[in-house]
């Protein structure tokens, strides 16, 4: 029998080079899986972060713990004395070069018969908040700054890529993450997200621009992403993550392809409801995070349940990345807890290939 959902992976696959992350892919989810990504193999906003380092006017002044129990400092920058932050210009940060890269490869494959037709490549670039949160400056200053870079971004991509072979993800991490740490403040060991700060409105607006900008013919996706790796503690609450989409989708003037939204193993019935207030336009596909490596098919098959009583028609995949390419130039900090918590696993090379295919077994529920 035919799947009767298909798989997203949202980005970082911890195999290198790409050709290996499509062939593997392919392999385990051929048919399932209408996008692949490369694995994000210079990495995900560090991609971004290391041009922080070498940029002439940004200096690196201190450091502050990305996640829970002071773990996996970042350094934060601010502008160095006499440059002014109206003529700052970020970027170039790598991932049009890659992308060209990467798309080479994927079509090489597909054009041998490894990768179904009619699958895209898929491009995954963080938020603007997400790719500069780390530089002190107000969010009018800095998010239009952010969005500017990735625009050239996108638009270098676009260009390298045909659209009809080409999905770009925007991942809108510290955006949504910072508003729920706005609203229940006193849940995370989060200093981090007292260092910035936007509002709801402006960071929907910066995303909601730059995503307007994506060619028409290139499929368009969001990645919605949950505080809940970096302070497992404090829970998720899916009334920010539907409040974070919604707040986007109505300010996007173009199609908006695919959504995708995590939950997690805590979650009980209750939690599912605010689903029902996803204001999804017409087209617009849902993939709910509920691939969990730490209680498998079980875990996965109580999640669906609980989602169906809510929502209908949606993709399955997991609830962030499937770990990093174990290559130097991709690494950052972690979203993982020392010692580990089994809800927050990710994949290994050694266990990619039964992960993906807990994916297309999850796909056939």
């Amino acid at each position: 029998m035919a799947p009767s959902r298909d798989v997203l992976l949202t980005g970082s696959v911890p195999l290198r080079p790409a050709e290996q992350v499509f062939e593997t892919v392919a392999r385990h989810l051929g048919g399932v899986a209408p996008r692949i990504p490369d694995g994000e193999q210079i990495g995900w906003s560090s991609a971004a972060r290391r041009t922080f380092e070498r940029h002439p006017a940004l200096e690196a002044y201190r450091q502050v713990p990305l996640n829970a129990g002071g773990k996996d400092p970042v350094d934060i920058f601010r502008v160095r004395p006499g440059y002014a932050a109206r003529g700052l210009v970020l970027g170039p940060y790598g991932y049009i070069e890659n992308a060209t890269r990467s798309y080479a490869a994927f079509k090489q494959l597909r054009d041998a018969g490894i990768i179904p037709p009619k699958t895209r490549y898929q491009a995954t670039l963080p938020g603007p908040g997400t790719s500069a949160f780390c530089i002190e400056l107000d969010a009018d200053t800095l998010l239009p700054l952010a969005r500017d870079a990735l625009l050239r971004e996108i638009e270098g991509i676009a260009a390298a890529i045909p659209a009809a072979d080409l999905a770009i993800q925007l991942d809108i991490g510290m955006e949504a993450e910072h508003e729920e740490f706005l609203r229940r403040p006193e849940a995370w060991d989060q200093p981090l997200h007292r260092v910035f700060h936007w509002s709801l409105a402006q960071m929907a607006e910066s995303v909601a621009w730059l995503a307007s900008r994506v060619p028409s013919g290139v499929e368009l996706g969001f990645h919605i992403c949950s505080i809940w790796h970096h302070d497992p503690a404090g829970g998720q609450d899916n009334r920010v993550l539907v409040d974070a989409a919604n707040a986007i989708l109505e300010r996007v003037t173009r199609r908006v392809d695919y959504i995708h939204l995590p939950v997690i193993p805590a979650h009980r019935q209750d939690d599912y409801a605010v689903f029902k207030d996803l204001a999804r336009p017409a087209g617009t596909h849902l993939y709910l995070g509920l691939v969990n490596i730490a209680d498998g098919i079980e875990g996965a098959k109580r999640r669906i349940d609980m989602a169906e009583k809510v929502v209908q028609g949606f993709g399955v995949g997991s609830f962030c990345g499937l770990g990093r390419p174990p290559v130097q130039d991709a690494t950052g900090p972690s979203s993982h807890s020392n010692p580990p918590i089994p809800e927050l696993r990710r994949a290994s090379p050694e266990t990619i290939g039964a992960v993906l295919d807990l994916h297309r077994q999850v796909a056939a529920l």
